[in-house]
């Protein structure tokens, strides 16, 4: 006997199909940006600022001490990893995805300085864990058991656990079969006051812990993107929320003129060439012959071994009273022969909290073994509205419209 559908009855099925369907589409999620709680907070992170930015080794012998970025990058085949150096409890910008079914949530930092997703457990017992939401996946119908073992070193503390698998969604896009990190133990003070619960990370499987399939890449694998690219939207501005994180596309609001391309020379972090930093237009010939730079949305500020920090933070005084920001020189990094060009009004950080602002620049020294390293974090990308291009391994730069 043969069963005919009326087409109403037909029409319910097919929209009952839809939300399952791999739909190729553009999307947009909200980003949420840092405010402090209190004035000694605020305090807290301008001093951490400050203590960043003493020059630590004088700018005239680092190039015998390091070794060139740019000399490891073709020795190694990789530059050093640059999530040892990272500190999350400062970032800024974060946003929420859920993972499993029925859906749990959880704020991530989109981090383009990394490669894995992670989330803490509910058998993680630390106090940072028990701070944050815990992904259970006895609550999951769709986890699947792994059970490798997995950890990350970072600057001051750690994360360990086990791999586990299972569905996730990244503002309405539902990515099937993810592995990620389940962490049953935070180490150290990392993330125990961060706005944070975990880290998506955006950079190439290259330097995925374990092998495992960024994110990302699984976005592509199924179909579910316009565009294999995404790009990033960061307002300075305090009393808007209007930064975003566009999935497989760009959306011309949120800049002006044209988008810059930088073609990435390595598949591992989103890395560049620069060429040189100039201030208020005079070059300072510190990369010979060329530093490695990479844009990366996990770094909070703009940061660079001392042989290009230094004589930046040297040319810099920042009063914290605000009083002298534009007396203080613009900074440009050239990128593969293209000048991007921070004004003071850009890179000058105002820290406010119960109606008290803080000033400080938004720079800060690493101190790693190596030269000619510089890490364009969210003091630049607020700047400059950057497009991460996967499929043609490029990152793009436009100026970013921060009258929204």
């Amino acid at each position: 006997m043969t069963t005919i559908l009326s087409p109403v009855l037909l029409l319910l099925f097919c929209c009952a199909l839809l939300p399952f369907a791999a739909t190729s589409r553009i999307i947009e999620i909200p980003l949420s940006k840092r405010e402090f709680s209190s004035v000694h907070s605020a305090r807290a992170y301008t001093e951490r600022l400050r203590i960043s930015q003493q020059p630590s080794i004088s700018s005239s012998n680092t190039r015998n001490f390091f070794k060139p970025a740019i000399q490891t990058l073709f020795e190694k085949g990789s530059i050093a990893p640059i999530v040892p150096l990272k500190d999350y409890e400062d970032v800024q910008y974060y946003g929420e995805i859920t993972i499993g079914n029925p859906p749990q949530s959880f704020k991530m930092v989109f981090d383009t300085g990394s490669s894995n997703l992670w989330a803490p457990s509910v058998e993680c017992k630390d106090l940072s864990c028990v701070r944050h939401a815990r992904y259970n996946h006895t609550q999951s119908r769709t986890y699947v058991k792994n059970g490798r073992s997995f950890n990350i070193t970072y600057g001051t503390g750690a994360v360990k656990g086990y791999l586990s698998q299972d569905d996730v969604m990244v503002g309405g896009l539902y990515v099937k079969n993810q592995v990620f990190g389940e962490v049953t133990r935070e180490l150290g003070n990392t993330f125990l006051n961060a706005k944070i619960d975990g880290i998506l990370g955006m950079a190439f499987p290259q330097i995925a812990v374990d092998g495992v399939t960024p994110v990302f890449n699984n976005m592509m694998q199924q179909g579910l993107l316009e565009k294999n690219l995404f790009s990033f939207y960061m307002t300075k501005n305090p009393q808007s929320v209007s930064s975003a994180l566009i999935l497989g596309g760009v959306n011309e609001k949120y800049y002006s003129g044209p988008i810059t391309y930088i073609p990435v020379q390595q598949q591992s972090y989103w890395l560049m060439y620069m060429d040189d930093v100039a201030l208020n237009g005079q070059n300072m010939q510190l990369c010979y012959p060329a530093c490695a730079a990479i844009a990366d949305t996990g770094t909070s500020l703009i940061a660079a071994t001392p042989d290009i920090m230094n004589p930046i933070l040297n040319s810099i005084q920042v009063n914290e009273d605000c009083s002298n920001i534009d007396s203080n020189p613009s900074v440009t990094f050239i990128l593969s022969g293209k000048s991007f060009t921070l004004t003071p009004r850009d890179y000058v950080l105002k820290i406010s909290s119960q109606g008290q602002t803080q000033c400080v620049a938004g720079f800060q020294t690493l101190n790693m073994n190596t030269s000619g390293f510089i890490i364009l974090g969210d003091t630049f990308i607020s700047t400059y509205y950057t497009v991460f291009d996967y499929e043609n391994k490029r990152v793009g730069f436009a100026k970013s419209n921060q009258n929204l």
